[in-house]
């Protein structure tokens, strides 16, 4: 009976997971699982909403963490499914930075009306936002799906030569030692609010039937068009180097933890990073090296050895065994090789000034001060050599994939440009060919551009113009080489954090009293001050030229979004940013940004939060600091290397997402993630997910007067010329509470209306469709036929 019971209890059910073993669990009051935290002896138990908690108050002048070990001794599987769980209290605001060493993710959250992102934090400028969001009352649980890899770092990242010298490994063997959780919080003035960490448990589970966890996707029959979702991860994919830390079949068996999570989370692309700040990532530059065409081995570098064919075995995997469309991403700068062959390094884009860059003998006349971006590679997009090289990029990563591209899994191409990658140029040959095309052929100085306003603002709209041509050849070449309607988009901003407000502060709120009491002299901009949308001050600081200093020209090295020169474009796209709530609230902003399909691609930017964790001493087995060459003391992040990508806990975790769909038509929505992408809360998303792909990417209209309550909205997808009878719609609600009683007229609707997500009907009664209840943050795809 003691048997049955205890193998009852390590069987739960956590959606969207389906049931699960509880393999390992952490009384978080207790002080086993070797757990540690900072400062040492910080921490205390005490009971909060009726449950011992262990509770660790944000420090005045450094961050601190919770640590623990998760597994050791359980014989994990690396490689397998499992899910992460962090019990919590869901009372007052709070941050928790969770760095989660078992896939090296750092996904992290924050609930209330905390604020994630470090508030005027080191480095970038940080954009974080406090919204009220209502608090349960209740513990709530933090579900992160976990594939395990074959290592785990040590808290600090430590390499091997410190980790010797401090008595710890430099790699945790996950079957045997199992990997660090550690929750952590920045320093009071970045969490100005925050009532610090309180953790009641932290279990970890493996999923028992990872594939009946996928999510059913009912896509939009042909020939209706379809929507994408797809990420890319910046720093991630270290860890399947050589002796690093999931490395298994040659980094295939990473690369295939994305595309099992894709399927759990219900997303239905696959997007990679092909060039990283210009710089080739696992694919075969010379495959065609010694054949007609081909250029020389020069002409890039390519990758370690390890993983450079990378690229030609998980196409393969994603198109065939997954199922998936894939959307290659380029960070191209020209390309990285010797000079004699690759565009990347003879920079031929030029400055508006060229004899006042510092440092110019030795590095060239460059844009801006980050040296180790256009400073080594930029190319000029208005001179035809440019297109031809990377059309050769794209036929060494596409077009060469015959037996997919038939198939139909090549989307097209995402570019990124990094800064100064694609500057407006104003070498001779570029003012040549602007004078030719633009200036009735009469030639321009430096001088002149500099002094004619009118002139120089007709420069640099004739620049937007070819970038926008550059962009739809691209689309047209893979089109030409079998591609099926093939797509382009542009990702102009080549921050990580992504663009403010016009005119913005340090903070958005919904509740400016408040912040201004609690921050006296700090700008703080009300996220609902009419003037958001009225002025449309969004749009206004994407179309705004990047400010620049001294003798940099960052407005040249970074131009403004340009989306008017896409307005006529059929499937080439410039992309509209987003991340806060503001981002999305103005209908105008999607209007603006929309191209031929009458649609938009928005693409999610988070802010890096890096240089946020102190550093501590490290000491040696005897408790003796460890000091280097000089006689120094060495010194570590707290948690190594820093970073977070914050959601807002629960349901709101997708509140930007569902306002765009409120107020615009995404239909590509694409994520840029700092590390390993994962969610907090992954039933939220994966509904969200699932009814988004479900509707044709095509143009909607609001239908006025439709909903009984003003926080839902209700878009009209019109499909009729697509030979589709049946109408679509997305029942979109905004609002941060459930509602009661809702009633929505779907026009035309008789008999009953289909969820198209779920394939399930529902009947309505002369037109209405009511609920007895709508979840916050939730969007629905009705199909009425």
């Amino acid at each position: 009976m003691n048997i049955g019971i205890a193998l009852l209890a390590a069987t739960l059910s956590i959606p969207p997971f389906g049931d699960v073993k509880v393999v390992d669990e952490i009384d978080c009051t207790k002080s086993d699982h070797r757990f540690a935290d900072w400062p040492k002896g910080s921490s205390r138990v005490e009971k909060i909403l009726g449950k011992p908690c262990r509770v660790l108050d944000v420090q005045s002048e450094t961050a601190s963490y919770l640590d623990w070990r998760l597994g050791e001794g359980k014989g994990l599987k690396p490689n397998a499914a499992y899910v992460v769980v962090i019990e919590y209290p869901d009372d007052k605001p709070r941050a928790f930075h969770v760095r989660n060493y078992g896939n090296n993710s750092r996904r992290s959250f924050y609930t209330g009306a905390s604020n994630g992102d470090a508030f005027e934090g080191p480095i970038v400028h940080h954009k974080p936002e406090s919204l009220k969001i209502p608090q349960s009352g209740q513990y709530e649980k933090w579900t992160s799906l976990t594939f395990l890899g074959e290592k785990a770092a040590n808290r600090r990242d430590l390499g091997k030569d410190m980790a010797e010298k401090t008595g710890e490994k430099p790699q945790l063997d996950i079957a045997t030692d199992g990997f660090e959780i550690a929750i952590s919080q920045y320093k009071r003035p970045w969490h100005p609010n925050s009532e610090g960490i309180a953790v009641s448990r932290i279990q970890l589970c493996e999923i028992l039937d990872e594939k009946a966890a996928w999510a059913k996707l009912n896509l939009p029959p042909a020939p209706l068009p379809r929507r994408h979702i797809f990420w890319r991860e910046e720093m991630s994919d270290g860890v399947m180097a050589k002796d690093s830390l999931c490395p298994g079949n040659g980094g295939i068996d990473w690369i295939e933890q994305k595309f099992r999570a894709m399927k759990i989370f219900g997303q239905n692309t696959y997007c990679k990073d092909l060039l990283e700040f210009g710089h080739n990532q696992h694919w075969d530059c010379n495959w065609k090296h010694g054949q007609p065409g081909g250029k020389s081995w020069k002409w890039m570098w390519g990758c370690d050895a390890y993983y450079a064919n990378l690229w030609t075995k998980i196409v393969p995997i994603a198109a065939d065994k997954y199922g998936f469309d894939i959307l290659p991403y380029y960070e191209y700068g020209g390309a990285a090789g010797d000079p004699k062959f690759a565009l990347g390094p003879q920079k031929r884009a030029e400055p508006l000034d060229i004899d006042n860059k510092p440092d110019r003998k030795a590095r060239g006349a460059n844009y801006t001060h980050i040296w180790w971006s256009e400073g080594k590679l930029r190319v000029d997009i208005t001179d035809p050599d440019t297109l031809d090289e990377l059309k050769y990029i794209l036929e060494g990563t596409i077009v060469r994939f015959k037996e997919q591209v038939e198939k139909g899994a090549f989307l097209g191409a995402l570019m990124r440009p990094r800064p100064g990658h694609w500057a407006i140029s104003f070498s001779d040959k570029t003012r040549a060919r602007f004078a030719k095309e633009e200036n009735d052929g009469k030639p321009v100085s430096r001088a002149d551009i500099k002094k004619d306003k009118q002139l120089y603002a007709k420069y640099i709209a004739w620049y937007g113009k070819k970038r926008a041509q550059f962009m739809d050849e691209i689309r047209k070449y893979l089109e030409e080489n079998g591609v099926k309607n093939a797509i382009a988009i542009l990702e102009n901003d080549d921050s990580e954090t992504g663009y403010p407000l016009k005119d913005g502060g340090s903070m958005t709120t919904d509740d400016l009293a408040y912040w201004k009491e609690k921050l006296p002299g700090k700008k703080i901009v009300d996220v609902n001050d009419p003037s958001v949308v009225g002025q449309h001050r969004y749009l206004q600081a994407l179309k705004t030229p990047a400010g620049t200093w001294g003798p940099w020209e960052w407005q040249h090295a970074s131009p403004a979004c340009d989306p008017e020169h896409y307005n006529d474009l059929k499937n080439v796209w410039i992309s509209m940013p987003f991340h806060a709530l503001f981002t999305v609230t103005d209908p105008e902003c999607f209007s603006a940004f929309s191209n031929a399909n009458g649609t938009q691609t928005l693409i999610r930017h988070y802010d890096l939060n890096e240089g946020t964790f102190d550093s501590e001493p490290l000491l040696d087995p005897s408790g003796n600091p460890v000091k280097n060459g000089k006689g120094e003391v060495e010194k570590r992040p707290i948690t190594g290397y820093a970073m977070a990508d914050w959601e807002h806990a629960g349901r709101a975790c997708m509140i930007a997402e569902i306002n765009a769909m409120a107020n615009g038509d995404p239909v590509n929505l694409g994520y840029l993630m700092g590390s390993n992408y994962t969610r907090g809360f992954p039933v939220p998303v994966r509904e969200f997910n699932q009814n988004f792909l479900a509707l044709p990417a095509v143009k909607s209209t609001v239908v006025k007067g439709a909903c009984s309550d003003p926080e839902v909205t209700l878009r009209e997808f019109d499909c009729s010329k697509y030979g589709v009878k049946a109408k679509y719609y997305a029942l979109v609600h905004t609002g941060m509470k459930e509602k009661s009683d809702v009633k929505v007229t779907i026009p035309g609707a008789k008999g009953e209306v289909e969820f198209a997500a779920y394939g399930k009907t529902r009947p309505v009664k002369n037109g209405v469709l009511s609920f007895k209840t709508l979840k916050p943050f939730q969007l629905l795809a009705i199909k009425a036929k």
